[in-house]
């Protein structure tokens, strides 16, 4: 028992590391999407060095590849979860925007001058978060954390707990955001535990790693385009 104790001490410990980088960037105050980013090495980096010491080989250091394919049923479970989480947030955010006074044209000036991007950046960003980005985080919060964490508490601590941090780190990055009202950044970290959630039970179907992949690259494809229409990008 102190054992398996020690190691989710230093499962946490590991997992803190790319908010200590994230909080770190956002207190230098530094500009470009290329440094606010930064943390995203650690989040490969991490689970990469975490499965390497456990005795992992070759490309199963970087992603599970030993694991089978999902069903059509679980790639049709996939898209269904998808298109219920950004729908739902597209209208949750157009019932927000009047509440909250977010104007598109501050919001883009605000995002332009942050991160130096005009409108070829920014779909080339939304590109990357859609396919590569997601990839990155279930291999980050549900490929190394959520069973790493499950497998040493349990389901429930694991699910619940990498899920929250999953909504934690994007916490983070809206707090990075120029003109983005603070009171609505807990409701983003809710909105998206409640993602992190539906991926982490996909998690656990066979292939679900590769599900889980589809549903968030295709929530973030379709929630980030209509952000990218609203702002006027496209």
């Amino acid at each position: 028992m102190r054992q398996n104790s020690k190691r989710v001490y230093w499962l946490l410990g590991a997992a803190s590391i790319p908010f200590l980088v994230k909080i770190a960037v956002l207190s230098l105050g530094v500009s470009g999407y290329l440094l606010q980013s930064l943390y995203k090495v650690f989040q490969l980096i991490v689970p990469g060095v975490w499965r390497y010491r456990d005795g992992k080989t070759g490309a199963r250091i970087v992603w599970p590849t030993d694991e089978p394919r999902p069903s059509a049923v679980l790639w049709i479970m996939a898209t269904l979860i998808a298109l219920v989480l950004s729908l739902s947030a597209i209208v949750a955010l157009q019932l927000l925007i009047p509440l909250f006074h977010l104007d598109p044209e501050t919001l883009r000036r605000g995002l332009d001058a942050r991160f130096a991007v005009g409108p070829v950046g920014a779909v080339a960003v939304v590109v990357f978060l859609s396919f590569l980005n997601s990839a990155l985080e279930e291999l980050h919060f549900r490929a190394w954390l959520d069973r790493e964490l499950s497998r040493s508490t349990g389901d429930t601590i694991g699910i619940i707990t990498s899920a929250s941090l999953f909504g934690l780190m994007h916490g983070l990055i809206f707090l990075g955001l120029p003109d983005v009202p603070t009171s609505l950044i807990p409701l983003a970290i809710i909105g998206l535990a409640i993602g992190g959630i539906c991926w982490s039970l996909l998690l656990r179907k066979s292939g679900g790693i590769y599900a889980a992949w589809w549903s968030h690259g295709l929530t973030d494809a379709l929630l980030l385009g209509w952000g990218l229409s609203w702002l006027g990008y496209l």
